[in-house]
């Protein structure tokens, strides 16, 4: 994907649709579908303000995040009267993945199951895969929105995973998110289907029916809103943090632990799973350092460097990353010395930073991901108590080109206290630095 991909302007024409360039000037004319909160009900970081009939905050903030580089937004216009009935957009665009995530949809309620919905998505995809040249297309919605799900699956999407607990509700509370996925290999045949759904007489596809909308799941769904209750604090990760346990100590990472460190990543196999670049001598880990400096620098990352406390040696680092202060969420991502694999030392590492996240940090959900062609890491995971919630599938473009599926595992903090107690029982065993190295396992990401 080019630097310039999913920049605006951008407008996509199609028979019952189009999507033009959303400006603060839409607002009005969408106040009146906005109000509904049929409309607005499932969607993240798209809350109404005390005002539910004034769109310009939000104009504002999809712009902000449009002028960012980050989303590309929409106003979806009605092409038999010219309405505006909605927004749409690419978020999370990533580039160097060559990846975008299609989201933030809401229509007025009379176009539900209409084409004008369909047409939507495949005006969408088709920029994305035949002008941007994207690889994946993500889509996800609340896993309590049946409806939804529905309808992305009915796009051809693959379902691929249920994240845990990944997103924070205006009311403090946190919603599961169902992610789908399309690969550019399932466009063709997704295309295909989607054009021949359009020229199906608009009875075969009409509205969703008044009574349709107002089943029991649907008016659960559309309670009064509820009253914000006392606001939770954003989580920190911020440097600097040491943490210190019986076999391993993890400083703040700087320049000057380059040489121990590549001492420590020399053995080829460390790498081999890894998103990271390699650290294999001194050149490749003064670059991996740089990286995670840099993202320490802008709040991304909090990155230690692993100290064996008996010998003084660096033997690997741990870092947490994808920090999301607002969802408390945050992912761990470690790699040590292979001597290490399958020893104490491996397990206090995760020990001592789940630990400082859950009890100090009060995190909500911890993320770890690992290749899934990587059973060693899968199995370490695993032994943590971690869940397996599914795959994101072929997410990561590698350095060779190919594209990486990563296995996706959480804990939340209601797990931490059984994983506390099952890790700490483990930590208690005999062990003597310098036996029993080198059986094997690697840490996610």
């Amino acid at each position: 994907m080019r630097p310039e991909s999913f920049r605006s302007p951008v407008e996509l024409k199609g028979a019952h649709v189009r999507l033009v360039p959303l400006q603060p000037s839409h607002a009005e004319a969408l106040a009146s579908v906005w109000a509904n909160p049929d409309v607005h009900r499932y969607l993240i970081g798209l809350v109404p303000g005390p005002d539910r009939t004034d769109l310009h905050p939000l104009v504002d903030y999809l712009l902000t995040l449009q002028a960012r580089g980050t989303d590309l937004a929409f106003t979806t216009i009605r092409t038999s009267d010219g309405r505006p009935i909605g927004m749409t957009r690419y978020l999370h665009i990533d580039r160097p993945n060559d990846a975008v995530e299609i989201g933030g949809t809401w229509l007025d309620p009379s176009c539900w199951r209409t084409p004008c919905n369909t047409e939507s998505k495949l005006l969408l995809l088709r920029h994305a895969f035949e002008t941007e040249g994207v690889h994946r297309v993500c889509l996800q919605t609340d896993a309590r929105n049946e409806r939804s799900q529905a309808a992305i699956a009915r796009i051809g999407a693959r379902r691929e995973a249920v994240l845990r607990d990944d997103r924070r509700l205006a009311e403090n509370g946190f919603r599961s998110s169902v992610f789908f996925r399309i690969l550019r290999r399932d466009w063709p045949a997704i295309e295909r289907a989607l054009t021949a759904k359009l020229e199906r007489p608009p009875a075969e596809t009409g509205p969703l029916p008044v009574e349709a909308r107002r089943d029991p799941a649907v008016a659960k769904a559309i309670a009064p809103w509820p009253e914000p209750e006392r606001r939770l604090p954003e989580i920190q990760l911020r440097p600097p943090v040491t943490l210190n346990g019986r076999y391993v100590a993890l400083v703040p990472l700087d320049r000057s632990q380059i040489p121990g460190l590549a001492h420590a990543g020399r053995d080829p196999e460390i790498w081999r799973w890894l998103r990271i670049p390699p650290g294999r001598d001194a050149r490749e880990m003064t670059v991996l350092v740089d990286e995670f400096l840099a993202g320490q620098a802008d709040g991304s990352l909090l990155p230690f460097a692993v100290l064996e406390r008996t010998s003084g040696e660096l033997i690997g680092m741990f870092r947490f990353l994808d920090i999301d202060r607002h969802d408390r969420k945050v992912e761990i991502g470690t790699w040590i010395d292979s001597d290490y694999w399958r020893t104490p030392v491996n397990t206090e590492v995760k020990y001592l930073g789940l630990r400082w996240a859950f009890e100090h940090e009060l995190v909500h959900r911890v993320q770890l991901r690992t290749d899934a062609r990587n059973v060693r890491s899968q199995r370490a995971i695993e032994r943590l108590g971690a869940i397996r919630e599914g795959t994101h599938d072929e997410h990561l473009r590698l350095r060779d080109g190919t594209y990486r599926t990563s296995f996706v595992y959480s804990l939340l903090d209601s797990d931490w206290p059984e994983v506390k107690a099952r890790l700490e029982q483990r930590l208690a065993r005999p062990w003597s630095p310098g036996s029993n190295r080198g059986a094997g396992s690697i840490g996610g990401s």
